[in-house]
This record gives structure tokens, C-alpha cells and sequence, in this order.
């Protein structure tokens, strides 16, 4: 359902896989979140990364340029040294000690999660939570010992598909191309909204970041929201559009 009168805080993370675990050790490296004042129509832009000193695997979709996935890229990064696109080796394993580290850091990183979000919830005082495909990032706020429980909870994911009669689930990259999501001179915008963006939050825009998932995610919201009947005619011009150019699932 439409979230509820009061600021509404839209919420992405970013995980790693620990690099030479099996993928058994993940934590979150980024978090995002636009919260929105809907009776002053502004928007505010909050991130942080959590820059722990150990490598971790990145696993992020490939697309075109109507957002299709065509593939996964696996890379690996140090969020603590600043360093990204290293060469994936699945062969690698982590020794005893580098378990160790692994754990620590992990549980470092929950810890972290739960201060932002104190934070967060202080400072901007959110009368509700929306998410796109929110599993992972309820599991990880559970681990952070952050109670969503007083909050109204949406996964517009969810929402958005069941409007459209999907049997799969829209990705966050067609539902950007849907809403015609774009960047730059120091904003974000739709079809029908643009919303300033501070400078120090610019760099982080771009899709599969979190600051900039938010964003997407925001936005979606607003297109979805505040007109139901013209998003879905929009969706339906890029289904064609996709059913024109190759076989195109709705997924």
C-alpha cells in the first residue's frame, strides 16, 4: 500500500561476500537512504560505506540499455583501501586466521549498520521504511539489532509487480528505465519529478551504488504513487519496446 503521511525513509544496502569463504560470510559495505518530507516536497541524501580493511567479492548484474540483465561480473574489492575491480579467483580460500578477521569484521560491520540507522532514525525521524526487494536488507538490519517493528514497512518491488500482473520480479534496473531515471547537474530525475542532490553525494549515483539505489527507488515511488494508471501505460511502452527488439520476459 501507499506509505503512510510522515517522512518515509527509502533504504538500500550494498553486501560483500568475504572474499575466499564460499560466499558463507557476507556483510553490508554500503548503506543509502532518501528520506522524503512529502508535506515539503524535499528530499534528503544520506550514505555511508563501511571501509573495513579486508577483501570482499562483488557480484553485480550486466545490462543493456533497456536494463536487461545479460550476465553477472564478479570482482573483488577492499572498501578499507579504497580499492575495486580486483580479479576474481573462486579457487581462493581464506587460512584459519583469515577466518578470524573475516568474522570480526563482519560483526564490525553489523555494528556500524546499527549506529547509522540510530542516526538516521535521530536525525530524520522516518514514519516508515521502504525497500526494493527487501529480504536481505531486513536480515541484515535484524542482525544489527535494529527493531523495524514500529515502522510501516513497504517493499515496493512487491507492489510495483503485483500492478503489473508479473509473474517474475522487475529488476531495479528496468523499473529505472521505466521511469526514465537520469543524473547529473546536480540532481536526480524522472519523467515527472527532479529532486536536488547535495555535491558530496554525486559521485555516488550511479546504479548498484546505495546512495544512488535509493534514489532509484525514491523516485520509482513517486512515479508509482502519485500516478497509478500513467506509470503502468509508461511500463507498458517499454514492455513493447523490449518485445520489439528480442524475446523479453517481464523478470
Amino acid at each position: 500500500m501507499e506509505p503512510e503521511e510522515g517522512p518515509v525513509a527509502f533504504i538500500d544496502m550494498e553486501f560483500g561476500h568475504v572474499y575466499g569463504t564460499h560466499r558463507k560470510i557476507v556483510m553490508p559495505i554500503e548503506v543509502g537512504v532518501v528520506t522524503y518530507d512529502p508535506v515539503a516536497d524535499c528530499a534528503a541524501f544520506v550514505g555511508r560505506t563501511f571501509a573495513h580493511d579486508l577483501e570482499v567479492e562483488i557480484w553485480r548484474s550486466s545490462t543493456d540499455n533497456l536494463g536487461r540483465r545479460t550476465g553477472v561480473m564478479t570482482t573483488v574489492a577492499n572498501p578499507g583501501q579504497g580499492t575495486g575491480g580486483l580479479p576474481y579467483d573462486p579457487r581462493f580460500r581464506l587460512n584459519r586466521a583469515g577466518w578470524r578477521e573475516a568474522r570480526a569484521a563482519a560483526a564490525s560491520s553489523f555494528a556500524d549498520l546499527a549506529l547509522f540507522m540510530d542516526a538516521l532514525c535521530a536525525r530524520h525521524d522516518p514514519a516508515a521504511f521502504t525497500f526494493f526487494a527487501r529480504s536481505m536488507e531486513c536480515r541484515a538490519l535484524d542482525r544489527a539489532g535494529f527493531d523495524l517493528g514500529p515502522y510501516a514497512c513497504t517493499d515496493l518491488q512487491r507492489e510495483v509487480g503485483a500492478a503489473l500482473g508479473m509473474k517474475n520480479f522487475l529488476s531495479l534496473d528496468r523499473a529505472g528505465c521505466i521511469i526514465g531515471f537520469g543524473k547529473g547537474a546536480g540532481a536526480i530525475r524522472s519523467k515527472h519529478y527532479r529532486y536536488p542532490v547535495p555535491d558530496r553525494y554525486s559521485p555516488f549515483l550511479s546504479p548498484h551504488r546505495a546512495v544512488g539505489d535509493a534514489a532509484r527507488i525514491f523516485l520509482l515511488a513517486r512515479e508509482f504513487y502519485a500516478s497509478r494508471e500513467s506509470f503502468l501505460e509508461e511500463a507498458e511502452a517499454y514492455f513493447s519496446v523490449c518485445d520489439g527488439t528480442s524475446a523479453c520476459p517481464r523478470a
